[in-house]
């Protein structure tokens, strides 16, 4: 009798021991429409001729994600950015009309193709590259089941008119809880994201070179979707400015652009 009690206690751990494994997965669902609070704050320090000039851009949207389309690899969704405010160095400016993209989503919840967004964005956000953010806003789940401790990669190829750039990610299973009454996983992420880009601004056209470092935390509900996000990255450029006409006895002017963002991201 002691013996069968002591195989079941046995058991009992070793039941324990994978309790925590879980297959993390988007719902793709038609129609299902989710909408978040995001919160930008952007250091940009921009290096022309010699001289920098320094400004802090906070700005906050009402972001939404519609899944129009399922396929047997992953789904079309249209994304929205309503600006609700933006500052810059403190003082209030027009934060732009809202912008609306149309991503292809795989299975996985990476983004594998933006296309070209509807409206534009105020001049004082063209530096913090929204486009390029996206992909960022969420976490890349691994394909088969993880526990907590296990570790997985993903790398996206982006190309469009303006040009490339890439989504290297490194994540891992940092820990399961319930999180605002939700089973959820806590997932940490890194990104390396090189950047090569021609990208039109009010008076310029610029020649964008570098990559970004960045660090993202979510909770992602067992149910499917994100709950909470926050992301820390570190984007250095070299930025080459032409005249947008192309006039050929204008030279071009070298410049550098560094850009330190915090974005926070919560189901609303």
């Amino acid at each position: 009798m002691r013996r069968a009690v002591v195989s079941l206690s046995l058991l009992a751990i070793l039941a324990s021991c994978t309790d925590d494994r879980v297959a993390l997965r988007y719902g793709l669902e038609v129609g299902r429409r989710l909408g978040y609070r995001l919160t930008l704050t952007a250091d940009v320090e921009r290096t022309l001729s010699g001289t920098t000039r320094r400004e802090e851009v906070r700005a906050s949207f009402r972001a939404t994600q519609e899944v129009v389309a399922v396929t047997g690899d992953g789904a079309t969704a249209r994304m929205t950015l309503v600006p609700q405010r933006l500052t810059v160095d403190g003082r209030p400016v027009d934060p732009g009309t809202p912008q609306e993209f149309t991503v292809r989503l795989a299975a996985d919840g990476r983004v594998v193709q933006i296309e070209e967004a509807e409206g534009d964005p105020s001049e004082p956000l063209s530096s913090v590259g929204i486009e390029r953010l996206l992909p960022r806003l969420r976490p890349v789940l691994p394909h088969a089941e993880v526990s907590t401790g296990e570790e997985w990669r993903s790398t996206t190829e982006f190309r469009d008119a303006a040009g490339e750039f890439e989504v290297a990610a490194r994540s891992r299973l940092a820990a399961l809880d319930v999180v605002d009454g939700l089973r959820a996983a806590l997932v940490r992420s890194t990104y390396v994201t090189p950047v090569d880009r021609r990208e039109t601004l009010a008076n310029a056209v610029a020649d964008v070179t570098g990559r970004d470092l960045a660090v993202h935390e979510a909770w992602f509900a067992l149910e499917g979707f994100l709950i909470r996000s926050t992301g820390d990255s570190v984007g250095r450029y070299r930025v080459t400015f032409r005249p947008p006409g192309g006039e050929e006895q204008v030279a071009p002017v070298e410049g550098a652009l560094v850009v330190r963002l915090h974005t926070e991201m919560e189901l609303a």
